[in-house]
């Protein structure tokens, strides 16, 4: 199905020292970018809050994000075996090499630092960053493909892709040429475009009827519900143990997790403290006094 889209990792050179190479997934991630701050440039407006604001804690955002992505893939990389002979090597991005829910909670905590700072309604922000990160990232997974990376197991699908044996993980590199993988990349960015178009549609019927959070909740439900399922496709993530689970699995789950629970507490689902204590009570009977004849 995607035999014909044969594209070159590198989109051009830049002539500096012996040429510096701008790759497309970096190319394709910047658009994903800057279309998701668009988006949430124009929802933030609409929600009567700072553009300027937004653009200024997108910045630190991006990076601090990309910099934890960067950590959290190399933590679990050691984890699973690797080793990185220098600090360089660890920080080193244009080797490859991120994970975008390490990111993310990175991402989230320098996020609130600067919205505390800056004085801001953490929620509305919170909203419009859900969106644009689904967005960007559904984008930006085609720079997986171009790089022929981010693939899973061997499959029979008509809509398996092909991957040139270099680039295979060390248990498929003896498969043969004509072997096609799931296109995993493929089946996260369309839940990603999926997921955007919802969010929006139901951002733009209920914007006036939901609390802010809400928009932020369901992000959280439906991207880490989706990169849930998605890592049993991911055989080049670290598991735990001889099991099935991957650590961006548990934490995918994890995220599910939260959001629906920021989606109970901004709507006063959960029972208050004096509910809680009054379900722990224990009513003791009377004591039952037999009459004398």
């Amino acid at each position: 199905m995607l035999d014909s889209l044969t594209i070159d990792r590198v989109a051009f050179t830049l002539p500096i020292g012996d040429g510096f190479p701008i790759f497309w997934y970096g190319i394709l991630i910047t658009i994903g970018i800057a279309i998701g701050a668009w988006w949430a440039a124009r929802e933030i407006e609409r929600r009567g809050q700072s553009v300027d604001d937004l653009y200024n804690g997108l910045i630190l955002v991006v990076f601090s994000g990309y910099l934890f992505a960067r950590l959290t893939y190399v933590l679990l990389d050691v984890i699973d075996g690797a080793r990185y002979n220098s600090f360089i090597d660890v920080i080193n991005v244009r080797a490859g090499g991120v994970n975008i829910l390490g990111g993310f909670v990175g991402a989230v905590g320098v996020g609130i630092v600067f919205v505390r700072w800056r004085r801001l309604k953490f929620w509305h922000y919170a909203d419009v960053a859900g969106p644009a990160l689904l967005i960007a990232q559904a984008i930006g997974r085609w720079g997986n493909f171009i790089n022929q990376e981010l693939y899973g197991p061997p499959t029979n699908k008509p809509w398996g892709i092909l991957i040139d044996p270099m680039y295979r993980l060390p248990e498929f590199r003896e498969l043969s040429a004509e072997t096609r993988f799931h296109p995993t990349f493929l089946y996260e960015s369309l839940a990603l475009f999926i997921g955007f178009i919802l969010l929006t549609w139901l951002n733009h019927r209920y914007r006036d009827q939901w609390k802010p959070g809400t928009l932020f909740s369901l992000f959280l439900i439906w991207w880490g519900g989706n990169r849930a399922w998605i890592e049993f496709f991911r055989p080049d993530q670290p598991a735990i143990g001889n099991s099935f689970i991957t650590y961006s699995m548990l934490a995918a789950a994890g995220l599910t997790l939260v959001g629906i629970y920021l989606l109970l507490v901004r709507y006063k689902k959960l029972p208050d403290k004096e509910t809680r204590r009054r379900s722990r009570r224990v009513i003791k009977p009377k004591p039952r006094r037999d009459k004398v004849a």
